[in-house]
Parts: structure tokens; sequence; C-alpha cells
């Protein structure tokens, strides 16, 4: 039977990604099993390229993939950039300062592609345990400033954030929302971490040029390879996947998905606890969805 689709965006964290932090096997044989059938399997993650690079080696991804939420599409074997959506400095520099003056690290992600490094950790304070684990297990290139305007690359930021306690992030994220008005895209949620906390778990704070999404991504994707729109579906879990589910076709939420992305998505899936990306792919390749 011919699919009803020919690309399948698929996220990565709370979506391909089980709550060990791996691509199941059944997972990994659905997605080659897709592509035996001619889809294009596309990871759309909120990762950078070196946080994804391993995963996506692991689930053969040879073309391009989209990272950074959506701010760059990248060849997934290489890292080149092929496309990006790059903050204006001014932004940067704002969101820098009200970080740094309220003692956290800011985060600046850069287009490695263009510089060499991947993130400018900018400010006096010291590193979250959260990032620190993130940034031990992961083959993270790091410079570090003491103020913004020492930044060495202003012209190749594709996101700035951090990483802290909800409650230390709330009044911040507040207070950004209403300075950078439609000049930026904020996002608040809760971020993957070691330590676990029901009281105050860890969340992220990141910043993004306002013309930044998945979705608006793919679409770039769909355009370069002359796919049509109207047979692409995309499956995802989180705050970042709510634009990409509800405009695609066929917009999947996992089963574990935040509320936002299960009012607007067409079809639900099961956990990513449960394979749920293999059981979507599955009703796919049958001709159920």
């Amino acid at each position: 039977m011919t699919p009803s689709i020919d690309v399948l965006a698929v996220d990565l964290d709370g979506t391909l990604l089980g709550p060990d932090g791996r691509v199941s096997p059944r997972n990994q044989e659905a997605i080659t099993e897709a592509r035996n059938a001619g889809v294009d399997v596309l990871v759309a993650t909120g990762r950078a390229f070196i946080e994804s690079k391993a995963i996506l080696e692991s689930v053969g991804q040879h073309g391009m993939f989209i990272g950074a939420g959506g701010a760059v599409l990248q060849q997934a074997l290489t890292g080149r950039t092929v496309e990006r959506r790059i903050m204006p400095h001014e932004v940067v520099k704002e969101v820098s300062r009200s970080l740094v003056n309220h003692d956290h690290k800011a985060l600046v992600l850069k287009d490695a592609h263009a510089t060499g490094y991947d993130y400018l950790a900018v400010g006096p304070a010291v590193m979250a345990p959260s990032t620190e684990w993130w940034f031990s297990h992961l083959p993270v290139r790091i410079r570090f400033v003491d103020r913004i305007e020492e930044d060495p690359d202003p012209e190749h930021t594709l996101r700035i954030g951090t990483v802290a306690p909800q409650s230390a992030l709330l009044g911040i994220a507040m207070e950004l929302r209403e300075d950078l008005g439609d000049r930026a895209l904020l996002q608040h949620w809760a971020a993957v971490a070691i330590e676990k906390s029901d009281e105050d778990p860890i969340h992220m704070l990141e910043v993004f040029n306002p013309r930044v999404s998945k979705w608006s991504m793919l679409q770039a994707y769909v355009n370069r390879l002359g796919y049509e729109q109207s047979r692409v579906a995309a499956i995802g879990d989180g705050l970042n996947d709510v634009s990409m589910i509800e405009a695609a076709p066929l917009g999947i939420a996992m089963a574990n998905a935040d509320d936002a992305v299960l009012a607007v998505a067409d079809r639900v899936t099961a956990s990513n606890g449960d394979d749920g990306v293999a059981q979507a792919i599955e009703c796919i390749l049958a001709g159920q969805w």
C-alpha cells in the first residue's frame, strides 16, 4: 500500500526517545520500514546539531534535519547549515543582560558551522547543575565571556536562554515577554534534567527570532525538496511542537504530550515509553491514518 504521506517530521525528546533517552528497537525498525516505503523521515528537534548527532547517526538520518526548535536546517551528517533564522543582536544583548542581572548564566547557542563552537556562556554566575550535567554528556564546545558585549560572533546567534528551577524563571519570563513583545519568540518549559523535583522542576527559558518554528522550517524543507504540502505529517509532544502539529495535514500527538499539543492534534498515538512513534508509523503504512 502506498503511504498517504511523503514526509514525516519526528521530534526527539519525549517523542522518538524513550524515558531512558534512547531510540527503542521497535521505533528504529518502524523508521526503517517507513523509509523503505518511500517516506522521508525527518528529525525536528529543539536540540542543536552537536546535541543530536549521535541520535541522527543511530536512526540513519543522512539528509537534513531541523534543529534548535526550527531556527536552523542542517545537513545531518556534517552539521553544515542550509537555512537559518538568526536573532537580532540587540535582542540577544537585552535578554543576556536580564539573565545575568538575575544571577543566571546566559547560554547563547551559535551556528557552529559558522563559528566553530556551540555555546557562548555569558556572565559570572555558576553554571546550573542541570546544564553542567547536560554538557558533560555531550561533546559541546563552549566559550566563556563576562559580558555579552564580548560576543565574538554576534551575527551567528540561533537562540539565547538559561536553565534553572521553575520558580527562578517565572518572573524573568514574564518581564521578558512584556519587554520583547513581538520582537522575539519566548518559550518557557520543563527541561531534560538529571535531578527531578515535583515541587520546583527544572525549566528552560529560550528566546528566538520571532520567525522561528518547527513548522516554518519544515515548510522550507518541503519546498526545497519539492514535496506536496498536503502530504506532510508530524509527531511531537512539547510546546515547540504545537505549531507543527496544528499546521501539518496529519498532526500526531504523543499520549504523553502537553495539553496544548493534544488540543490541536489530528491523531494521538501511544506514549514515548510505549513506542508511540512506531505505532503511528504502523498506522500510516497500514493506511489507517
